[in-house]
């Protein structure tokens, strides 16, 4: 014979020896397990009698007493502040949406309350909802940044999103199963051909020709392009802070880069440089010195792409995947194809310092037996 009570009201149920367990769930164990409290006593209302005298122990104990524990939200708030000086102001400015997301699912609870199974179960739904997996792992790395501070500063016995991320790694895993869109042969053909003569038309040529990042491209302006449309040079990058477009430094150190233009392809540059803004190829109307947010070009860049039926509907950053993927598939070694990309993995561009000059450009020649 057993009772079920009300939701934190535990239960009771009669033992085979005859006597009487009372049991109540009281928090989590330090492994994310729950922690199940019990009492034992011959009769039915002497378990319920001990089980009532600890709850009502509990909640006469002072809160100070429970936990000296800032809440999540709070703690978050303060770290958000102080990482101020350590990351760029567009890195800075990105974080508030991670963050938001972690206060959404853990901002209400005490910092020594987060533990392995809620935090399992906020990567799980987050792969439910159909985030990406970068995503994901910036929520754990800002989760485990928080919680190390906090351990630092005494407040949690211990940092426990470092034990709780191996669903993480398999998700990550799953994802990368997965190639990167690219457009086809055939796509990029019908692009290069068909594609309006002005600002945005040429821009996607641009991009498929190089491998341009879009935030490369807005910060490109007539002087980085050689007269004769030879190279394109990338020593700058456009970066969102709080919505706002500015000028910042590329992805990496080895992101600046001259990326050489195959001769075929020459009158797609040397149209930007003649017939783009003057401070930047792209400008705001009447006002050279103000930058395009990238937002912006997007929009633009999917409604042209809307005017062509039979090309997929991918994003401006799977222009530069469907350049690596043309010069892969014309044998161009992986190394060469880092140091036209600025590859940001210093291991590799450490294999590929000694290529020179001559063989990037015999490099890109490649696309024009392709394409």
């Amino acid at each position: 014979m057993s009772g079920k009570r009300g939701k934190g009201e535990g239960s009771v149920h009669k033992l085979s020896s005859g006597s009487w367990q009372s049991q109540i769930m009281d928090g989590y164990t330090d492994e994310g397990k729950r922690h199940i409290v019990s009492f034992t006593a011959p009769t039915r209302a002497e378990a319920l009698d001990k089980m009532r005298e600890y709850l009502l122990h509990k909640a006469d104990t002072p809160p100070e007493e429970v936990s000296n524990t800032p809440l999540f939200s709070d703690y978050a708030q303060n770290w958000y502040i102080s990482y101020r000086t350590q990351v760029e102001e567009s890195t800075y400015s990105g974080y508030r949406y991670t963050l938001k997301m972690l206060n959404a699912a853990f901002g209400s609870l005490l910092l020594s309350d987060i533990k392995v199974v809620q935090i399992n179960q906020f990567i799980n739904d987050l792969a439910a909802k159909g985030y990406s997996s970068s995503q994901i792992n910036k929520c754990r790395s800002m989760l485990i940044q928080i919680l190390d501070v906090a351990e630092a500063d005494d407040l949690v016995a211990k940092n426990y999103a470092r034990r709780a991320f191996r669903t993480t790694k398999q998700l990550s895993k799953e994802k990368k199963t997965h190639t990167k869109d690219a457009f086809s042969v055939e796509e990029t053909e019908r692009l290069l051909a068909d594609l309006p003569n002005d600002l945005m038309g040429n821009s996607i040529r641009l991009m498929l020709i190089t491998g341009l990042r879009l935030q490369e491209l807005l910060a490109l302006t007539p002087k980085d392009i050689a007269e004769d449309g030879s190279w394109v040079r990338v020593d700058k990058a456009v970066k969102m802070v709080d919505g706002v477009p500015k000028l910042g430094d590329p992805k990496s150190y080895t992101s600046r880069r001259v990326i050489t233009i195959a001769p075929k392809y020459r009158s797609i540059p040397c149209w930007l440089r003649e017939n783009g803004g003057q401070a930047f190829l792209w400008c705001a109307p009447r006002h050279e010195s103000l930058l395009y947010s990238t937002g912006t070009v997007r929009r633009k860049y999917y409604r042209l792409l809307e005017k062509y039926p039979d090309v997929r509907r991918l994003s401006p950053h799977c222009c530069r995947h469907t350049y690596v993927t043309l010069l892969q598939r014309q044998g161009v070694p992986m190394e060469t194809i880092a140091r036209l990309t600025g590859h940001t993995d210093i291991k590799t561009t450490e294999n590929y310092l000694h290529i020179s000059d001559s063989t990037l450009a015999n490099a890109v020649t490649a696309l024009e037996s392709l394409i």
